[in-house]
């Protein structure tokens, strides 16, 4: 037991309840540590001695040393007076907390050399090359005279989950496209996908008459579809077979290749045909089944597809029949699609935010920590082409502004913002920039913003549509924006600027009025397609001329140059 301390030539002098003093000594002498060995230099404590100088390999000792004189040697102990309340006066004592570890994502290798090398990333690449033999995708094979050769390299992507935590490690051959020929080893290219408004739609029917939505993905998607070219691919590199003359002959579209988005989507559809399902004339990725005890929906985005019906039986029935046919991941109720992060509340409804998004996209920019803006632009401020002197990296501009524009899918309240600084990118200045900073400061403080679909008594169309007048200072182009409700659901809104010049603020808002009444045209046919009944859609303008000229051909000196557009909606008013 330690009875007290005192300090002795930078080190501590212990006095225990036997008498001993006990040193532990780390002297310093000349910025050097050297140990004190009691063996060859003892001294007196009691005597009045000091440490004396001794070289010696630099490590940390504690030396014993038992006192000439029989009695202890008294140690004062000063305590402290100041006013502060520590954890030692109160006697309390906080232990140490050891946090555990998060789970590291594994680095991307920079090559196939570097990937091989590495265990976990081996064994993706192992299981990539066996699901390609497995599915018959590709057979060994001499290239044929005057064939065309196309090349393959692997690519490597770490995944994580909606919370961004690390989910797998994902290797993906894929083939070199450019190196193909038209009219040789492929032909039409051109396969859809289904549009952001039909999915708010669909969801927003969803919510309001309570139904389940599940999700599912397809395991190597594009090695479902067929092809009807010839296509040779060389070997991938790290496999490599005995003879390294010989090419693979592909039998099934894999990544890459231009025709393999089109393969794909014949073969879904083909498939859903043969299950009952027909897709709709206003949205070919949607497809829909109607019999007399259930109603099924099925939207198709490449390989993520979502299954919604009035029938949750129906839809594990769905589910099954396609895993017979493709391997499949049942991912439960929707949760996240298409980078969208999806969350029921405990009334129903239904919020779409983008948060882990803005995450990725404010960190390469360091405006995580950014103080934050209440609003994404300043009301003011009218962007020119030739204030300020260039920004002095384009690159940079154009891919920020790029990657906010799939904020749009549930921000609306960036359309505008987003439309101007987007009109910049071919020559980005400062002051543009200094914009586009505004909108990330703005996202900062809105991370977990998005758009909710609520439980609505109605299913009514409703738009409302408006200009700016010569809002661009450099062409006097106007801008126009428009935004359309199903019931009180906000399901889809634009902002951009007109091709041509407007002559006055009427023509301006008819023109709007034009673009709308083409958007509620598609709407209304949707929806008639879904049975979905709804009203009449109806168009609010802020301009009574273009409430006059919608009705009655009126003003005819002052809109003969626009009749075109003019009759258009005279003739579906």
């Amino acid at each position: 037991m330690v009875l007290g301390y005192s300090l002795h030539h930078a080190g501590y002098i212990f006095l225990t309840a036997d008498g001993k003093i006990i040193i532990s000594c780390n002297v310093i002498f000349n910025e050097t540590y050297f140990p004190y060995n009691a063996q060859t230099h003892p001294f007196d404590v009691s005597s009045g001695d000091t440490l004396p100088t001794v070289p010696h390999t630099p490590s940390l000792t504690i030396v014993t040393f038992i006192p000439a004189a029989t009695v202890p040697i008294p140690v004062s102990i000063t305590a402290n007076t100041h006013l502060m309340v520590t954890r030692a006066k109160v006697g309390t004592h906080k232990p140490k907390v050891y946090l555990t570890s998060l789970p590291v994502v594994p680095h991307i290798p920079s090559s196939v050399k570097t990937a091989l090398a590495s265990p976990l990333w081996y064994t993706t690449m192992q299981d990539e090359y066996n699901a390609l033999l497995s599915n018959n995708t590709l057979t060994l094979t001499t290239l044929p005279p005057n064939a065309s050769l196309v090349g393959c390299k692997w690519v490597f992507k770490t995944k994580l989950n909606a919370d961004d935590s690390f989910h797998r490690c994902k290797a993906r051959l894929v083939a070199k496209g450019f190196h193909q020929t038209h009219g040789l080893d492929y032909a039409e290219t051109f396969s859809p996908v289904v549009r952001h408004t039909t999915i708010r739609l669909v969801l927003a029917h969803v919510v309001t008459s309570g139904w389940s939505v599940r999700q599912v993905d397809v395991n190597n998607v594009f090695l479902n579809g067929d092809l009807s070219e010839c296509v040779y691919m060389q070997q991938p590199p790290g496999f490599i077979s005995a003879n390294p003359h010989l090419v693979y002959k592909l039998h099934k579209a894999i990544y890459g290749l231009k025709q393999a988005p089109r393969s794909w989507f014949l073969k879904l559809s083909h498939t859903l045909h043969t299950l009952g399902f027909t897709p709709t004339k206003s949205d070919t990725s949607l497809f829909v089944r109607f019999t007399p005890s259930h109603t099924l929906f099925v939207l198709v985005y490449v390989d993520d597809i979502l299954i919604t019906g009035s029938s949750l039986s129906a839809i594990t029935t769905l589910i099954s029949s396609l895993n017979s046919c493709f391997a499949l991941k049942n991912l439960g109720d929707l949760h996240h699609f298409l980078g969208i992060q999806v969350t029921r509340t405990s009334m129903g409804d239904m919020h779409l935010s983008q948060s882990q998004y803005i995450r990725e996209l404010l960190h390469p920019t360091t405006m995580v920590s950014s103080n934050p803006q209440p609003t994404p632009m300043i009301s003011t401020v009218r962007l020119q082409q030739n204030s300020s002197i260039a920004f002095h990296d384009p690159t940079l501009y154009r891919s920020v502004v790029g990657t906010l524009q799939y904020l749009l899918v549930t921000h609306p309240e960036l359309s505008y913002s987003i439309n101007k600084v987007a009109q910049f990118m071919h020559a980005p200045q400062n002051h543009h920039w200094q914009v586009v900073k505004r909108i990330l400061r703005y996202l900062a403080g809105t991370v977990h913003h998005g758009l909710l679909l609520h439980r609505t008594s109605t299913s009514n169309v409703l738009a409302f549509a408006d200009a700016y007048w010569v809002a661009d200072l450099d062409d006097r182009k106007s801008t126009i924006g428009f935004c359309v409700y199903l019931g009180s659901n906000l399901i889809a809104w634009s902002t951009h600027k007109q091709n041509c010049v407007s002559r006055s603020s009427t023509e301006a808002e008819y023109r709007v009025v034009v673009v709308v009444m083409a958007k509620l045209l598609w709407l209304r046919s949707l929806l008639h397609e879904l049975h979905i009944p709804t009203s009449t859609p109806r168009i609010y303008s802020d301009n009574l001329s273009v409430v006059l000229l919608s009705v009655n051909p009126v003003m005819h000196s002052k809109s003969k140059h626009f009749e075109l557009d003019l009759h258009f909606v005279r003739d579906n008013v």
